[in-house]
């Protein structure tokens, strides 16, 4: 199986079409923010800096994310994985293929307007096990209000789901993603999906992409 490469825009539903594959085809899902929020959680001094940079809507340094990632390929023993977060910027992506050589994969463009990711950020809840949802869409709303399908646990809205914070990372997203989408068109790697609609349809979409590359 090919390993994925997601790019999106914030609230494009990366993770939950990471988790989709995971649950239904055993991919690996390897999340930056994940991580990163981990971090945050540790309540150590590094913790404190990661948590400030990624709530003011900015990126943390690549030297820490190229040292967590490194960490984490190296402990999945083959498996076909999906990076979701990861890469956000050009440098980022010839870290990629020239330090970690990353190969058989594919690069999926999950695309998104800025009115309509505003629309879904509103309505996002997270849980501290990492299952995501959203009221606005029936298909990502918990069966009991407020409450995680998965464990139990009280839903939330993230700290950088705030409109000031989120329109920042939309707008550093689009001005690092130009070069990052030439450069895998270059090398025909690219594949372009749009995201707003029933998220079974993009899931769909994702397989026949998958599929047919």
């Amino acid at each position: 199986m090919k390993n994925i490469i997601f790019i999106a825009p914030p609230a494009a539903g990366k993770g939950t079409q990471s988790n989709l594959l995971k649950d239904n085809y055993g991919y690996i899902h390897i999340s930056t923010g994940d991580m990163l929020r981990e971090i945050v959680s540790s309540n150590t001094e590094l913790g404190e800096v990661v948590k400030n940079i990624i709530n003011k809507g900015n990126l943390v340094s690549d030297d820490l994310i190229f040292e967590l990632l490194k960490n984490k390929l190296s402990n999945i023993e083959g498996k076909p994985f999906i990076l979701d977060g990861f890469p956000r910027t050009l440098n980022q992506a010839l870290f990629l293929d020239n330090n970690l050589k990353i190969e058989n994969y594919i690069v999926i463009y999950l695309e998104l307007s800025k009115d309509d990711a505003v629309k879904r950020i509103n309505g996002r809840l997270t849980c501290s096990c990492g299952k995501s949802y959203n009221l606005n869409d029936n298909n990502l709303k918990p069966k009991v209000t407020d409450i995680c399908d998965v464990c139990g646990k009280k839903l939330v809205k993230r700290d950088d789901d705030n409109l000031e914070a989120f329109k920042i990372r939309f707008d550093v997203f689009l001005k690092n993603i130009k070069p990052l989408i030439d450069y895998y068109k270059d090398k025909n790697k690219l594949k372009v999906v749009n995201v707003n609609r029933d998220v079974n349809d993009i899931f769909r979409e994702i397989l026949k992409v998958v599929a047919d590359d």
